[in-house]
């Protein structure tokens, strides 16, 4: 049986192929979904449990970002390559475990104190797994361009291109854009631009061809702000959104993921489509992090607006 993904946090589910590292860890966890206030509230209590030993009592969410920093901190590629997502992660953390100081001893705890400590303590956890993504994405690409140079030879997009390469050798592969071409959408859309079709083809063939790999989808954005009434309609469009209040930065911020996810999920569902085993496929929005141009012109700005395949191992439940 393989694991499977909530991309994104949102509705659509995809499965994950273990084996990969980069989604080793659990999906980075969206803010809680409980319906209504109560309901949200009832859960925070629930996840206070008591020390059978006497001592102090610990809370869930807390307990999973301790986990989840501790756990970055403990590789040296993640303080490498996105120092800052982790250093944020630890502040957060701290935030967090003081708030819950201040308040664990307590008979009665409010509400409103409980979910402040859940929220620093989700926001600490979605960071460190964000930086050990970006880590991981990092080495990939490091450990390709190693392996291209060793060989002194750069592998064309074909149509054979299937047939012309060993499973093990496709192991770790970012095979769009560096293989099979380049995947990129029409601005401020998550429908890819009508030449990037031809790749999904080829990329769907490549799949087909080695069974024992599944395809990690990368979606990324330029960092342009989008016009004013699509933010606000993407803003009101998502309810936490709306309940944290947060600073217009942060919203184009989120705009930029949640875009960049569709992206990443639209090239899944083409894949699929395609004929590609579902439970072969993940994906995963990036925003506007690692552009590979310029985004102050146009012509850069349209190569940022782009999707990565890179080919991993399955690996089956229990093997």
């Amino acid at each position: 049986m393989k694991r499977l993904i909530v991309v994104g946090g949102l509705s659509a589910v995809l499965p994950l192929f273990a084996g990969c590292v980069v989604f080793e860890s659990s999906p980075v966890p969206p803010s809680p979904s409980l319906t209504g206030v109560e309901a949200q509230d009832a859960a925070w209590h629930d996840a206070v449990h008591r020390n059978p030993h006497g001592g102090t009592p610990t809370f869930g969410p807390l307990s999973d970002a301790e986990s989840a920093v501790k756990d970055a901190q403990s590789q040296q590629q993640v303080s490498q390559f996105d120092s800052q997502s982790l250093t944020q992660a630890q502040q957060a953390l701290t935030q967090a475990q003081n708030d819950w100081q201040a308040i664990a001893g307590k008979k009665k705890r409010s509400d409103d104190a409980l979910a402040k400590v859940a929220d620093e303590a989700h926001r600490a956890q979605r960071l460190a797994e964000i930086a050990q993504y970006t880590a991981q994405r990092e080495i990939g690409l490091k450990q390709l361009n190693q392996l291209q140079a060793q060989q002194q030879q750069r592998m064309t997009a074909s149509s054979n291109a299937s047939s012309s390469v060993s499973t093990q050798d496709l192991v770790g592969k970012r095979v769009v854009p560096e293989m099979l071409g380049s995947l990129h959408f029409q601005s401020g859309t998550a429908r890819l631009t009508q030449g990037s079709h031809p790749v999904i083809g080829r990329l769907a063939k490549l799949a087909q061809a080695h069974p024992k790999l599944g395809v990690a989808i990368f979606g990324f954005t330029d960092n342009s702000e989008p016009p004013a009434d699509q933010l606000q309609a993407f803003v009101n469009a998502n309810q936490k959104l709306k309940q944290q209040h947060l600073s217009h930065k942060q919203q184009v911020q989120a705009y930029h993921q949640g875009l960049s996810d569709a992206r990443a999920r639209d090239v899944a569902q083409l894949l699929v489509q395609a004929g590609v085993d579902p439970h072969r496929i993940g994906a995963r929005g990036m925003g506007a992090t690692h552009p590979v141009a310029s985004n102050d012109t146009a012509s850069g700005r349209r190569q940022n607006e782009r999707a990565e395949a890179v080919m991993v191992p399955l690996k089956h439940k229990g093997s």
